[in-house]
C-alpha cells in the first residue's frame, strides 16, 4: 500500500489553487492500493496539470511511468507507478543530472517484483488489468497483439489468460518512459 501526501507547494511543483479548509475528520493523505494509476488519478494526487505531469516524467521527476498502448493506437495508456509519486512527493525538489542518469540503470526487476510479489512464473490477464489499472479487455488486446507470451498450457478460461511473467517484464521494459 502507498501513502500519496498531499502535498504543500515545492519548488518544483506548480502553483496550485487555495484549497478549502479542511475538515477535522478529513484524512491528509490519500492511500492508494493500486501499484500503478493512471494521468487523472497522477494529477488528483499531486495536484497538477497534465503539462506538468508529462514534464516530471519526461525529466526524470517521476521516475516510473509507462505506456500500455497497443501497437498502431493514437492514443497513449499513460500509467505511474504509485511510489515514484511518493518517492517525488518526499524529495520535493527537482531531480539532479547526475541523478537522472543513474535512474536510467535502475533494473526494473526490482520495482516488477514489488508489483507481482508472488513470483509464480504466469501472470493472470485480471490480475494485470488490476495492477494496471486498466481494463481487462485492453490486456486481452495486448495479448492478441503478441505483446506478451501466452504460458504453456493455453490461454486459460474464455476470460483469464494465462501470461508468462517473464514476457510482462519484457513488455514492461519496452513501454517505459525515459
Amino acid at each position: 500500500m502507498n501513502t500519496i501526501l498531499i502535498p504543500c507547494p515545492s519548488a518544483h511543483a506548480p502553483a496550485a489553487a487555495p484549497q478549502p479548509a479542511a475538515e477535522p475528520a478529513q484524512a491528509s493523505a490519500i492511500t492508494l492500493q493500486a501499484p500503478l494509476v493512471g494521468v487523472e488519478a497522477a494529477r488528483l494526487a499531486l495536484r497538477c496539470g497534465e503539462r506538468h505531469l508529462m514534464a516530471w516524467i519526461h525529466s526524470g521527476d517521476l521516475e516510473w511511468a509507462f505506456d500500455f498502448r497497443r501497437d498502431g493506437a493514437r492514443r497513449s495508456c499513460l500509467r505511474i507507478l504509485t511510489r515514484s509519486m511518493v518517492a517525488f512527493q518526499q524529495r520535493n525538489r527537482p531531480i539532479t543530472p547526475r541523478e537522472m542518469a543513474a535512474q536510467r540503470l535502475h533494473p526494473l526487476q526490482d520495482e516488477f517484483d514489488r508489483i507481482f510479489p508472488h513470483h509464480r512464473p504466469v501472470l493472470v490477464s485480471t490480475e494485470l488489468a488490476r495492477v494496471w489499472a486498466c481494463s481487462p479487455e485492453h490486456v486481452h488486446n495486448l495479448i492478441e497483439d503478441g505483446l506478451m507470451g501466452l504460458a504453456d498450457g493455453g490461454p486459460g478460461s474464455r476470460n483469464v489468460a494465462q501470461v508468462t511473467r517473464q514476457s510482462v517484464l519484457q513488455f514492461m521494459q519496452t513501454r517505459r518512459i525515459l
